[in-house]
């Protein structure tokens, strides 16, 4: 739907929830704020040049990458095909040689490659439709054996009710949360992990966020979204608070 200058795409009705949204005469915006907040993934990581997504939606998140990273390789997997025919035909979705969507099972495809990935952002746990293959330890280990030396993987859980804290529960335990954030709008909450020990380079995410605003790239600071330290209860119970 077109609503103003925004570009939406939902599921089911036009009355549910938002799953991707871009203003189509303005590249530099990114409407949707879990989108904004997973940016802060990428800085974490400093040097993404292999990015995973699982979930396309419209493709936000990495139409925007392919865009600001020329350097990236980027691949999606996303089990619907209807949703990637709405990608490329109303959201600007374009593949190249640096630019996969592969419609697949997550669960499946994960087990069955060998590539690795500097950055993996996975976003299908929305609310009481998360798939259950996609909230288990046995898919966040396969997870983790994707993740390249360095890696860093987000996550984003659209509500932290029910199956949304056991998902959470269940990602904590494979991999090990560094950074929580909690967007203060729509109230998702996104966890930044590693397969193991990561220490939070703080002046080098600083300097690669202040790269990333002074390119432009998106009509918001980057910087100053990183900098906002909202107190969120489903941060502190995983220990995973943005540190001060």
């Amino acid at each position: 739907m077109d609503e103003g200058p925004r570009r939406v795409m939902r599921l089911g009705s036009l009355e549910g929830s938002e799953q991707s949204a871009i203003e189509p005469k303005n590249p530099r915006a990114v409407p949707v704020e879990y989108v904004r907040y997973a940016l802060i993934g990428l800085a974490h990581q400093g040097r993404p040049r292999r990015v995973l997504m699982v979930g396309l939606g419209g493709g936000t998140f990495t139409t925007l990458v392919h865009r600001a990273l020329p350097d990236a390789t980027i691949d999606a997997v996303e089990i619907d095909p209807v949703v990637v025919e709405a990608a490329r035909a109303h959201f600007g979705l374009r593949e190249d040689a640096r630019y996969h969507v592969h419609v697949a099972d997550a669960a499946d495809w994960m087990k069955r490659g060998a590539e690795t990935y500097d950055f993996v952002l996975l976003d299908a746990y929305a609310g009481e439709e998360i798939p259950a293959a996609l909230g288990t330890e046995a898919f966040f280990r396969a997870v983790a054996r994707r993740l390249a030396p360095g890696g860093v993987v987000a996550i984003n859980i659209a509500e932290m009710e029910a199956e949304g804290r056991a998902v959470t529960r269940a990602f904590a335990r494979v991999l090990t949360p560094f950074d929580c954030r909690r967007t203060p709008v729509d109230g998702n909450v996104l966890l930044f992990a590693a397969s193991g020990p990561h220490a939070v380079d703080t002046a080098g995410v600083q300097r690669w966020l202040a790269e990333w605003d002074a390119r432009g790239v998106t009509d918001f600071s980057v910087a100053a979204l990183a900098a906002r330290r909202a107190p969120a209860p489903e941060c502190a119970a995983i220990g995973a608070d943005p540190s001060p």
